[in-house]
């Protein structure tokens, strides 16, 4: 038989219950990436095998962009485990589409003047998901 209404374990176990159901939502919310397809997707891949690179510049070869991501604001006083995490969701999601590269980069959040309000200054992580072009060629001149 379960704990009588009104006593106190029954409202330490509602207490409980809440508290973890709050967790798991926040975990959930947490992760979530805006992914936008932006080129025709390829079979799934290894993430291992996905390269990660800084700039657009750093890239090896000519490619083409597959898909867009972006992750949700986080503080940037929240430590690079955070960042680092959404770096590595990013990834696996680009190895989803099938790319062979990610260009992850970490962007900052304009905030908006507010006179006597201290507002922690927030991050997010905007990636693009890229293809290695196996045959490209220049047209012709006329």
């Amino acid at each position: 038989m379960g704990p009588v209404p009104g006593t106190a374990r029954a409202q330490a176990y509602k207490a409980a219950f809440l508290a973890a159901a709050l967790l798991a939502l926040a975990a959930c919310a947490s992760t979530k990436l805006d992914i936008i397809q932006v080129g025709p997707w390829f079979p799934a891949r290894d993430w291992r095998e996905v390269e990660v690179f800084a700039s657009r510049e750093s890239t090896r070869a000519p490619w083409g962009g597959i898909g867009i991501i972006h992750s949700p604001r986080v503080g940037a006083g929240a430590g690079g485990a955070k960042t680092e995490k959404l770096k590595s969701e990013a990834r696996k999601a680009a190895a989803a589409m099938g790319a062979d590269g990610v260009i992850i980069t970490l962007d900052s959040v304009e905030s908006g003047p507010q006179m006597g309000v201290y507002q922690e200054p927030e991050v997010y992580i905007s990636a693009l998901a890229i293809k290695y072009v196996t045959a490209a060629s220049t047209p012709t001149a006329k």
